[in-house]
């Protein structure tokens, strides 16, 4: 019976090995596909199961190149054109990478790769990062622009209400101009040469013949 401990021991040990490389068969990954603006950000989530050395997240095209490289209890490592940009969460058998302020040059497709015994990568995801959208490109251009335009604007209608009063007024008193020199005076003329009359300074001088 001693022999057969060995072989048993072998057939265990084999087993154990198959079902920690079937564990780290599947990356799930999602999500398949995302689309966003320029400036946004995007969540790519990796999981996995078994053993583990640790993730990568690979950008596959349209220029090969690790993303990131992340390991539980370890600093993680961040492309150069990533650096600044890459928020973590999670651990290493369900991290979610986020990249903030994409970038059209992010525009390709990117995959997650488990590093245990063996490499198995995810099925991908493909990320399109679209323009800027327009009427938030022109909203920022015409922020100054009505912030200086409004006091532009308020001072042009005082100036324009100030000709309209004035223009009034010169009116109004070329019509009573016009009345009084009617050969019927009315009222309203001799109130207005006594007023004009009244207001003039006249000096009074004495009679000395008298």
């Amino acid at each position: 019976m001693a022999p057969e401990f060995p072989l048993l021991f072998e057939l265990l040990m084999l087993a154990c090995t198959l079902l920690r490389a079937l564990a780290t068969q599947e990356v799930r990954q999602y999500p398949p596909y995302a689309i966003a603006p320029e400036g946004g950000s995007v969540d790519i989530t990796c999981s996995t199961s078994g053993f583990l050395f640790g993730v990568y997240l690979k950008q596959r095209w349209p220029r090969p190149s690790s993303v990131i490289y992340y390991e539980d209890e370890k600093e993680p490592t961040v492309d150069e054109q990533f650096r600044g940009r890459v928020v973590f969460s999670g651990r290493q058998h369900n991290l979610t990478v986020t990249v903030h302020r994409l970038q059209p040059a992010d525009t390709g497709a990117y995959a997650c790769q488990a590093v245990a015994n063996d490499e198995v990568w995810g099925p991908g995801t493909l990320l399109v990062v679209t323009d800027k959208p327009p009427e938030a490109a022109d909203a920022s251009r015409e922020a100054p622009l009505m912030r200086f335009s409004f006091p532009v604007a308020l001072a042009t209608g005082c100036f324009i209400i100030g000709l309209a009063l004035g223009a009034t007024c010169v009116l109004r008193r070329t019509q009573i101009k016009k009345l009084c020199r009617l050969k019927d005076k009315n009222p309203a003329c001799v109130v207005y040469e006594d007023m004009s009359y009244g207001n003039r300074n006249t000096v009074s001088i004495p009679n000395v013949y008298q």
